[in-house]
């Protein structure tokens, strides 16, 4: 499969291989990035290869980890949707989510992740950015370059069947990444897969638009799911169908 899973942490970190290219998403902890260095010297491949970093959204458990990753792959270009770019030049917020959607969304889902302690432990030693807290949603301190140029149905740099979906709702600037030729479906939190056969994220800022975006992802042909928590939903025919939306 040219998806790779790298666990380190609360969130999913994922390689997408693409004609010798390697693109890292969602790499959430400095020991994600470390484990990803760890699979490429195993397997004798030059760190050249790794040619960007992107995330599904901006939130410290996908994006926590990048400037551990710059600093074992120097060449390697950060690139966000360029939704997030407001958040960078500090124009906007990050979106606030309710306390109540804190417990009764978030809670489930790290309670149903395994490696508590390591996940913490990996989170403290990671970037303090993007927390949808009132205090810290705007401490935004990297040391890295962002290029915000990632737009909506447009080629992906480095991915040649790849494109980036606006799935606004679990944030406003949350996408999912498309595989029109595979068929394979990276969701971020907008779909996530706690129960086994994948659900819609309670957690989000705006519920409405969550489901909005759900039904604009249905009309694809998705045969793969990877999650931005929880296991990928690999070789089934109508996966979308079987998605729990409550």
């Amino acid at each position: 499969m040219p998806v790779h899973l790298i666990k380190a942490g609360y969130a999913n970190t994922y390689l997408i291989e693409d004609g010798g290219f390697f693109v890292a998403v969602d790499v959430g902890t400095s020991m994600a990035a470390r484990k990803i260095f760890l699979y490429f010297s195993e397997r004798s491949i030059d760190t050249d290869s790794l040619k960007m970093v992107t995330a599904t959204h901006f939130h410290i458990d996908h994006v926590g980890g990048i400037s551990g990753l710059v600093q074992l792959f120097p060449e390697t270009r950060v690139c966000f949707s360029a939704l997030v770019r407001d958040y960078i030049n500090g124009k906007v917020k990050l979106a606030l989510i309710s306390p109540a959607k804190w417990i009764n969304g978030l809670l489930p889902v790290l309670m149903a992740e395994y490696n508590h302690i390591k996940n913490a432990t990996f989170a403290l030693l990671s970037d303090k950015v993007a927390i949808p807290l009132p205090v810290l949603r705007n401490h935004l301190s990297f040391d890295y370059r962002t290029e915000c140029i990632l737009e909506e149905e447009q080629p992906i740099p480095y991915l040649s069947h790849w494109v980036l979906i606006k799935t606004p709702g679990h944030s406003p600037d949350s996408v999912c990444l498309y595989n029109r030729a595979e068929h394979i479906l990276i969701s971020g939190d907008t779909i996530l897969n706690m129960r086994g056969s994948g659900e819609l994220n309670k957690f989000c800022s705006d519920y409405e638009a969550i489901k909005e975006s759900f039904n604009a992802l249905l009309p694809l042909k998705i045969k793969a799911l990877y999650p931005g928590h929880g296991k990928p939903l690999c070789n089934i025919e109508g996966l979308m169908a079987s998605i729990k939306q409550s």
